[in-house]
C-alpha cells in the first residue's frame, strides 16, 4: 500500500489534519479511525496497511497538526471536531476507536446514526465510579518535563529502544514523536475520558459493535462496555499485548474484515 495522503478539513476549532489510506481492496467498507490521546491519525498506519481497504483518521484537536479545542477537552468536543471525517468516505462508514478514541466513536455513533454503519472498539476505558476518583484527579496532570531528570531519553528508551524487537525503528520513532509532540499539554486530552460516562452512551448505540479486549489494563472496562452495548460481539485476545495496534495490527485487521464484511 502507498503512503497515506494528508490534507486539512475545516472544523469548529479551526482545522483538522487528516490522514487517508486508499488501500488496494476498494470493495471493503470504509473505516474512520478515532485515535487515542495523545496521538495523531498516523497511530492507525499499521492497522490501515493490514486492513487494506479505505481508511481515514485525523490528529485529535490539540495534537499533531490539528487546532486545539477552545475549552478543556471533553468527548463531545472531540466528537464535534472530528465529525468532518464522516463526510470523507462519501457513504456510511464504520468507526474504529482505541482507548479514548473508542469513547469518541460511541458518541459519534449516537449523534450521527445514519452515517455510521457500526463500531470497532478496542480496549475501552471506563473511569466512572468512586473507585476511579484518584485516577480521574491525576490523569490530566502535565508531565512536568523540567522537574524530571533527562525525561526525553527515558521515554525514547521505553518507547523506541526497548521495542525494536517488536516495532520497526521508523514506526517506533513516529509514535514517540507523536507522544511527546504536545509538550506539557500531552495529558490534557485525558480530561475527556476521565469525565465521560460510558454506560449511558453505550446503552443507546443502535449499530452493531465488534469489541476487542486485549491483554491490557483496560480489559475490565472493555468487558463492561461489551455488556452495555445492545448489539455487541466480544472477542477476547490475550495474545495481543502492548502496543496493541502494532503487535496486533494483523489480527485486529482480520477480525475487522470478517466483521464488517
Amino acid at each position: 500500500m502507498a503512503a497515506p495522503r494528508r490534507h486539512y478539513l475545516d472544523n469548529t476549532p479551526g482545522q483538522l489534519h487528516v490522514w487517508q489510506w486508499q488501500g488496494d481492496r476498494s470493495a471493503l467498507p470504509p473505516i474512520v479511525c478515532l485515535p487515542p490521546v495523545p496521538y495523531g491519525g498516523r497511530f492507525f498506519d499499521s492497522f490501515a496497511q493490514a486492513y487494506g481497504g479505505p481508511v481515514w483518521s485525523a490528529d485529535l484537536p490539540g495534537y499533531g497538526f490539528s487546532d486545539a479545542l477552545a475549552e478543556p477537552p471533553n468527548v463531545g468536543g472531540y466528537m464535534e471536531a472530528m465529525t468532518p471525517l464522516l463526510n470523507a468516505p462519501g457513504q456510511p462508514a464504520w468507526l474504529a476507536g482505541f482507548h479514548s478514541g473508542a469513547l469518541v466513536a460511541m458518541e459519534m455513533a449516537n449523534r450521527y446514526p445514519e452515517q455510521v454503519s457500526g463500531l470497532l472498539l478496542v480496549d475501552v476505558p471506563v473511569f466512572s465510579g468512586p473507585e476511579m476518583a484518584d485516577l480521574r484527579e491525576s490523569i490530566t496532570n502535565p508531565p512536568a518535563f523540567l522537574e524530571q531528570e533527562d525525561p526525553m531519553n527515558g521515554l525514547f528508551k521505553s518507547m523506541v529502544v526497548d521495542r525494536l524487537d517488536q516495532v520497526a525503528y521508523p514506526r517506533a520513532l513516529d509514535l514517540f514523536f507523536d507522544f511527546v509532540g504536545a509538550g506539557e499539554a500531552r495529558n490534557a486530552g485525558y480530561h475527556a475520558a476521565a469525565n465521560f460516562e460510558a454506560e449511558p452512551a453505550a446503552k443507546k448505540i443502535a449499530q452493531p459493535a465488534l469489541v476487542i479486549a486485549t491483554h491490557s489494563s483496560l480489559r475490565e472496562g472493555t468487558l463492561r462496555v461489551a455488556e452495555w452495548l445492545p448489539d455487541a460481539t466480544l472477542v477476547e485476545r490475550d495474545d495481543i499485548t502492548v502496543p496493541a495496534f502494532e503487535l496486533g495490527a494483523e489480527p485486529i485487521a482480520e477480525l475487522t474484515r470478517d466483521f464488517v464484511g
